[in-house]
């Protein structure tokens, strides 16, 4: 038997090890479930778009708080895996108990007796030392409030970066031309026309020359894409409004309805087009590219389904300075290596959305190569917005929804 008994708690401890894994994967499988399902529920729900002013913002706080529980326990469960597996764990047992009646089993202590039986003895400085109750209340406490401050508090803190981009022998009459650009409002049933007429109003207090729009105006459904338009009638723009497609926009599988929506409130659609901007005798190109990913297949970066960069520069004037837009700057390198494009707008990172530091600047710049803010690439200049709404749970952190005012300047020699 005493040659036996190693192994015993050998294939104890593999068990028990294997059975806790299991555990902890089932809960976090379920908080992700949980919190996609809520996502989609709450984005399309008629009941709370029909909501308006206090109501709609009572029922949108408690989704939030909501949402947050969700959040909060899967970001635990990826921090503080086994003790926050023991504690969900622990109150299932007590629920059930209480809904049974039943008086408290008494194989919690036993099960923790053998635990401490079979713990390995050959080196105990290397044991992990147990995480405190007290402890792991505070950090509870700290990843809860944390999530609370990215679902309640930033979402509508919009913040105004003003930045200058030099354009090499920009025509004087365009020299301090101001545009605002705005990304990804993905409007739905939580973010909606109200909120984007704050931030048109905020607009209009910088007197911008022209508007932008680099994509993604709904979410998922095309029932909002008037709710996504509209509100831009009241921009006041001497110079006009002009907007791109975003893979959202074609993720709704209605293109058509928000096209319609773009052009009947007057926002300048460019699909793989250019318009010529005209102060007196000088020019500027401003090119609109189409996305170069909404076929969803992951392949080819340039795909002839998208983007068709020869069909939108066809007919532009040489040695003019040209202004793009594109929604994913994905394609930019691209664009870089074989066009001359002078300034390129973009968007679709969402700046990271929850933004931990160097981790999320990594992941995003892995995928789509840029995240945030101004890009010098030498002979073209790349801004990313950080877009207006969400994708997937409604919070940003240290990635405010974000206006910006863009002044052209001459580069200098």
């Amino acid at each position: 038997m005493a040659a036996i008994n190693p192994w015993a708690k050998r294939l104890y401890q593999t068990g028990r090890w294997a059975s806790n894994v299991v555990i902890w994967l089932v809960l976090w499988i379920s908080c992700v479930a949980i919190i996609f399902l809520m996502i989609r529920y709450f984005s399309g729900a008629e009941w709370l778009s029909n909501l308006q002013g206090s109501a709609h913002f009572v029922a949108e706080f408690g989704m939030r708080l909501l949402m947050a529980a969700p959040f909060t326990l899967w970001l635990l469960l990826m921090l503080r895996p086994i003790r926050t597996r023991r504690w969900v764990v622990s109150h299932i047992l007590k629920l059930t108990q209480r809904l049974r009646r039943q008086p408290k089993p008494q194989l919690e202590p036993a099960i923790d007796q053998l635990d401490r039986e079979v713990q390995p003895t050959t080196n105990p400085t290397m044991s992990a030392k147990p995480l405190s109750r007290r402890r792991f209340l505070v950090e509870s406490g700290l990843v809860g409030g944390v999530v609370g401050y990215a679902m309640l508090i930033e979402p509508y803190q919009i913040q105004v970066r003003e930045v200058n981009l030099p354009i090499a022998n920009l025509p004087e009459r365009f020299r301090g031309m101001r545009i605002a650009q705005m990304s990804d409002l993905h409007i739905n049933a939580y973010t909606t026309s109200a909120d984007l007429a704050r931030a048109v109003a905020q607009i209009n207090q910088l007197n911008p020359d022209m508007v932008l729009l680099t994509g993604d105006f709904v979410d998922w459904d095309a029932r909002f894409a008037d709710a996504a338009t509209e509100p831009f009638r009241q921009l006041r723009a001497p110079e006009g409004i002009y907007s791109v497609l975003g893979n959202h926009d074609y993720y709704s599988g209605k293109i058509d309805i928000i096209k319609q929506a773009i052009q009947r409130h007057d926002l300048g659609l460019l699909v793989n087009q250019h318009t010529i901007l005209r102060r007196g005798a000088d020019q500027l190109v401003l090119v609109g590219f189409d996305d170069p990913r909404h076929n969803r297949s992951g392949g080819p970066r340039l795909s002839p389904e998208s983007i068709n960069p020869e069909a939108a520069l066809k007919g532009t004037p040489k040695n003019v300075a040209r202004l793009a837009m594109v929604h994913n700057p994905v394609i930019v390198p691209h664009f870089v290596a074989n066009y001359q494009l002078d300034v390129i707008l973009s968007g679709h990172t969402h700046g990271g959305q929850f933004q931990v530091p160097i981790l999320t600047d990594q992941l995003v710049g892995n995928a789509e190569y840029f995240v945030r803010g101004h890009y010098d690439l030498g002979k073209s200049q790349v801004y990313v917005n950080s877009g207006f709404g969400f994708t997937g749970p409604p919070l940003r952190f240290r990635s405010a929804p974000e206006i910006t005012l863009i002044n052209l300047v001459n580069a200098k020699a």
